[in-house]
């Protein structure tokens, strides 16, 4: 990518979000004066002008910018309909790649050439997405497959694009430093470049099927927490190419094919958010991309999810996944002394002691899903809570109106969860998008309480994150911990709460 394209790019982004800021700061203006029942109209046709103005920009740029269309496209518990009206055709169906130009790197990446390769394969793909788009075909050997092709130069268009993002947030953080979305932004650049690897996609796919026992039929035999889903087996891998078996689904977001099946979406969707809880709770290894292009809903009954797109992956550390555990079952709970331990132990710090604004955030975090009707509502609610919360930070901190603004309350945000929070607020947009309301608190305690209680009968022996891995202060703390893990291998210890501060004997 030449430096003429890369600066083309910056200027249409910032150009673009100019237009925007500025058209909505006009018509804030003008609604001091517009006769009150034509507001509700204005904010409408507002809504529906910039959002044609971001599709048209993402498309355009493609890259990096689709996936953040993609994300948009999800929240309809909190953006404007027009918005992920329009977006949603970010999730499949942005213009294909030309065949030659497929046929070119399939045949570079495999070494054979297409009539070596396949029988068949279809001219138009089933979707096209930001860094690929997707074929099916038939192998030599009859095999009904999809095969998944990246675009030619899309590696250098991502690199750039999280080069310009991170400048957006850059500036963001100096001029309204309450929000510092520097962790956020890190994180995916870390992760983001892992997406253009196929044979990373290819094992993280077999990881997650062998973890959730992903099958084709329904057996009796299951193990606890058992979450019915399908994932398509890996047929073969390279960098750019890769090639899964075939499964005949429909698209989730194809509302008219669901309800001619006679799918339950509430169902279907509380399915998928088990198989997540599974992979985050259980495994510490889950994908970090659930928006509805990434998902199909099988024919055959019971019309079981089908997962898709293993590309963005998180791997959590035993010690996270049983802090994240814990900060979940604090908030079901009420409980702020558990919260604020969670806290510690994943990392999570504040510039002071906000227990009660804690414990909201966090249930509001984990709060149950909200129709797409509802979605002004709750834009309204969170509003009223972020208010609530910066007065009393305010009041704790003697702060004047200027400073509160500038005020960020996170002193340190670990990057390990920012993925995490990705998937909650995906997968309560895809709810959203659906038109059901979900209750994650029912959904996902069991997982996160059999965690804790797997790592309880295992004790200290055979589980060495059992006691939490914090640096020793004193001779007193050794030899308390050594106790504990003498208890423990005893098994005289029931629970222990805090870092430790009460055992239970």
């Amino acid at each position: 990518m030449g430096w003429g394209n890369i600066y083309k790019r910056r200027v249409k982004v910032f150009a673009v979000a100019l237009i925007i800021y500025f058209d909505y700061k006009a018509l804030q203006q003008r609604e001091k004066w517009a006769n009150k029942l034509k507001i509700a109209s204005l904010w409408e046709k507002a809504h529906e002008r910039n959002a044609k103005r971001v599709l048209n920009l993402i498309v355009e740029l493609e890259g990096l910018w689709v996936k953040l269309g993609q994300y948009l496209s999800t929240r309809a518990d909190v953006l404007p309909e027009a918005y992920t009206r329009l977006l949603k055709q970010l999730q499949d169906s942005l213009p294909p790649r030309s065949l030659k130009e497929v046929c070119k790197t399939i045949e570079k990446e495999l070494g054979k050439t297409m009539d070596d390769l396949f029988l068949d394969f279809d001219k138009v793909p089933l979707a096209t997405a930001s860094i690929a788009q997707v074929h099916r075909a038939t192998l030599s050997d009859g095999q009904e497959v999809v095969v998944k092709v990246q675009h030619d130069g899309i590696k250098a268009v991502i690199l750039e694009d999280l080069k310009n993002a991170k400048s957006i947030v850059d500036w963001i953080a100096w001029a309204e430093p309450q929000y510092n979305f520097h962790p956020m932004i890190d994180e995916w650049c870390n992760e983001s470049p892992k997406e253009l690897d196929f044979n990373h996609e290819a094992e993280n796919t077999r990881k997650v099927s062998r973890n959730l026992h992903c099958n084709k039929r329904c057996d009796d035999s299951k193990p606890a927490n058992h979450v019915d889903v399908l994932i398509p087996e890996i047929i073969q891998s390279t960098e750019k190419v890769l090639i899964l078996e075939y499964m005949d689904g429909v698209r989730l977001n194809d509302a008219e094919s669901l309800q001619a099946l006679g799918v339950d979406k509430k169902n279907l969707v509380e399915e998928i958010t088990r198989a997540y809880a599974h992979q985050i709770y259980v495994d510490g290894f889950f994908n970090g991309d659930p928006h509805p292009g990434n998902f199909l809903v099988s024919k055959e009954p019971p019309h079981r999810p089908i997962l898709l797109d293993f590309g963005l992956t998180k791997l959590l550390s035993s010690s996270l996944k049983q802090a994240l555990a814990k900060m979940f079952l604090a908030a079901a709970e009420g409980d702020h002394v558990a919260l604020l331990a969670a806290f510690a132990e994943m990392g999570l710090k504040f510039r002071l002691d906000v227990p009660e604004q804690a414990m909201e955030v966090t249930s509001v975090f984990f709060r149950s899903s909200t129709p797409a009707n509802e979605a002004l509502e709750s834009m309204k609610m969170l509003s009223e809570q972020r208010s609530k919360n910066f007065k009393v930070i305010q009041e704790k901190m003697k702060l004047n109106e200027k400073e509160v603004k500038r005020f960020n309350p996170v002193d340190a945000f670990p990057s390990d969860i920012v993925i995490f929070g990705r998937v909650l607020n995906l997968l309560r947009g895809l709810s959203a998008t659906m038109n059901v309301r979900i209750v994650y608190i029912d959904i996902m305690r069991p997982f996160a309480e059999s965690v804790l209680q797997c790592n309880l009968n295992r004790g200290p022996a055979l589980n060495p994150q059992w006691i939490y891995d914090t640096p020793i202060h004193s001779d007193v703390e050794a030899k308390l911990r050594q106790l504990l893990v003498e208890l423990g291998n005893a098994e005289k210890i029931l629970g222990i709460q805090g870092q430790p501060t009460l055992l239970v004997l």
